[in-house]
């Protein structure tokens, strides 16, 4: 005997007036739920895009695939994807020198020295990120990167998340980072160069919205349905 759908078993229990409790988990009334939660709820309030920038150590050490794999494995939407030689103008443009960026880079990599007991060898936020973004700006032009757009629901904190801490040898196994790089601040400022740490991710939504037109138009944002926008975002989807 075939089995009942959500619908018909809906149907019969309505019919025998038992367990009305649990009505409104079953068939058309689980879908009308669906549609009214969705109307409230709309999808449009999570989704988000976020921009990604695998270096030029992501792509001369052949890990493009790989990368991208981490985040449509995870479920992440590719709307923009291209391969790109970056002018100055474009990477001075990314790399804005805001107060809050400058004091950022300089706390993260202060705080690795004196967890080693060891002196900082810049005396300011300033003087560290002018510096930082000086070879940032030179590292980044230097070669093609990959960059690309990833959407999806908190897109900008799920793949900090994947993207793992910024200095390689500190970040998490399991993370890109983690995984597939082991540089380090002290090897890098050793040397005079920026950090090798593969990918360059948004850290925030504002700054997101602000890094993507750098490098990609509105004509190069693309839409278009992925299996995702069903299995994971569409609430009648599992529903008869």
């Amino acid at each position: 005997m075939a089995r009942k759908t959500h619908r018909e078993e809906a149907g019969s229990r309505i019919r025998n007036n038992d367990d009305k409790d649990n009505i409104p988990n079953f068939g058309f009334f689980g879908k009308y739920l669906a549609r009214y939660v969705d109307s409230c709820y709309p999808l449009s309030n999570f989704m988000e895009q976020t921009l990604v920038l695998i270096k030029p150590d992501g792509v001369q050490r052949g890990l493009i695939g790989e990368i991208v794999g981490r985040f449509e494995r995870v479920g992440l939407k590719m709307i923009a994807l291209k391969m790109v030689h970056p002018s100055h103008e474009d990477v001075d443009q990314h790399y804005a020198l805001t107060e809050e960026w400058m004091k950022g880079v300089y706390e993260k990599a202060k705080a690795k020295y004196d967890a080693k007991g060891q002196a900082f060898p810049y005396s300011d936020h300033v003087a560290y990120g002018t510096e930082i973004k000086r070879g940032l700006v030179e590292f980044l032009k230097s070669a093609p990167i990959i960059a690309m757009v990833l959407e999806g629901e908190q897109a900008v904190t799920l793949v900090r998340k994947l993207v793992g801490a910024t200095e390689p040898a500190g970040a998490a196994p399991g993370t890109i980072r983690g995984d597939l790089s082991l540089d380090t601040y002290a090897l890098s400022n050793t040397q005079s160069r920026p950090i090798r740490n593969l990918i360059h991710a948004s850290g925030t939504v504002e700054e997101a919205q602000k890094e993507i037109p750098v490098w990609f138009t509105d004509t190069e944002l693309h839409k278009y349905e992925h299996v995702n926008d069903r299995v994971q975002y569409d609430p009648e989807w599992f529903l008869s």
